[in-house]
C-alpha cells in the first residue's frame, strides 16, 4: 500500500486528436492500488478570436470548432468516470474548456494541491501537452508522472533511480520514497567519465539513508555510453526490467521557462518506461 498517496491528479487534454490516454489507466491503477481519489481533468483547448473584426463565417467555424471539442472532452470525461467506477476508485471529473493560457494555470494550481499528476508523454517539443508537462515540472512544486503509450498499469517491482547527488534528484528520490520502499528491487545508478567515477561512488552515501528506510537498494555506476547519458539509462532501464525511472528534471538554463536539459528531453522524446520526476 502506498500510504502517502492520497490524492493523484490525471491531466488530459483534448485537442480534437482521437489518442487513447495512458496517463489515465495508468493514473487509475495507481489510485486504486494507493487507495486514492482521482481528480479527472478533461479539458478541451479554446480556440480564442484574436481580431474583433473577423467575419461571420470565422467566427461561427470557431465556435462550432470549439463545440466540438467541448463535445467530446465530455464523453471522454463520461468513459472515465466509468473507468474509475469499474476499478473502485473514488473520482472527480471536470471537463472546462480554456485556452492555453488558463489551461495551464489551472493544471498547476490543481497540481499543487494533490500528492502527484500524471500526463501523457508527447514527443513532439512544441505543443500544448507538451508546454503542460515543462508547466508542471517547473511551476507545481509537485512530482509527476510522464505515461508513454501503452503503460495502462502502474508498476513498481523494479525502480531505477537516476543519481547524479543534485538538489532536483534528492528531491525526487524523496517524493518517490512511498514507491520505493514498496519495490522489490530498487538500483541507484551513477552515469560518468571514467575519470568521474574513479575516485567515487556516488550512490554510497544515499544507499544507507534508503535502506533504513526499508529500502532494498543497490548501487550502480556506469561510464557514458556512445549515445550519452540518456542512452545508457534508457539501455540499463530495459537490462533490469524496470517499471519506472526516478529522476530530477534537469535544467541547465538560467531562463527556466520552456527550457528542459539534455537529459530530460531525450527521455520525454523517447522512453518506454514511465518516467517519475522533480524539479
Amino acid at each position: 500500500m502506498l500510504q502517502n498517496i492520497k490524492n493523484v491528479l490525471i491531466g488530459m487534454t483534448e485537442e480534437g486528436i482521437d489518442e487513447p490516454s495512458s496517463a489515465l489507466a495508468y493514473g487509475l491503477s495507481m489510485a486504486q492500488q494507493s487507495g486514492a481519489h482521482a481528480t479527472i481533468q478533461a479539458a478541451s483547448l479554446k480556440v480564442v478570436m484574436g481580431n474583433t473584426f473577423v467575419g461571420t463565417v470565422a467566427s461561427g467555424l470557431v465556435a462550432a470548432h470549439n463545440r466540438r471539442l467541448r463535445q467530446l472532452a465530455a464523453a471522454v470525461a463520461e468513459r472515465a468516470f466509468g473507468d474509475a467506477a469499474a476499478a473502485g476508485v473514488s473520482a472527480s471529473v471536470d471537463t472546462p474548456q480554456l485556452s492555453y493560457g488558463q489551461m495551464v494555470e489551472t493544471f498547476v494550481a490543481q497540481a499543487r494541491v494533490h500528492d502527484i499528476s500524471l500526463l501523457d508523454a508527447e514527443t513532439a517539443t512544441v505543443n500544448a501537452d507538451r508546454g503542460l508537462i515543462e508547466a508542471l515540472l517547473f511551476e507545481s512544486g509537485r512530482p509527476l508522472i510522464v505515461v508513454p503509450p501503452g503503460c495502462d498499469t502502474f508498476k513498481h517491482h523494479r525502480v531505477l533511480v537516476a543519481w547524479d547527488a543534485s538538489a532536483r534528484a534528492a528531491r525526487a528520490v524523496n517524493d518517490a520514497m512511498d514507491i520505493l520502499k514498496a519495490a522489490a528491487a530498487v538500483e541507484l545508478l551513477a552515469i560518468g567519465t571514467e575519470k568521474e567515477l574513479k575516485d567515487e561512488v556516488p550512490g554510497a552515501e544515499l544507499a544507507p539513508h534508503l535502506a533504513r528506510h526499508g529500502v532494498n537498494v543497490s548501487v550502480k555506476n556506469l561510464t557514458v555510453g556512445v549515445d550519452g547519458i540518456a542512452g545508457t539509462l534508457r539501455e540499463q532501464a530495459s537490462l533490469i526490467g524496470a517499471d519506472l525511472i526516478v529522476m530530477g528534471a534537469f535544467n541547465h538554463s538560467r531562463l527556466r521557462e520552456w527550457v528542459l536539459g539534455g537529459v530530460t528531453e531525450s527521455l520525454l522524446a523517447d522512453s518506454k518506461v514511465p518516467l517519475f520526476m522533480s524539479y
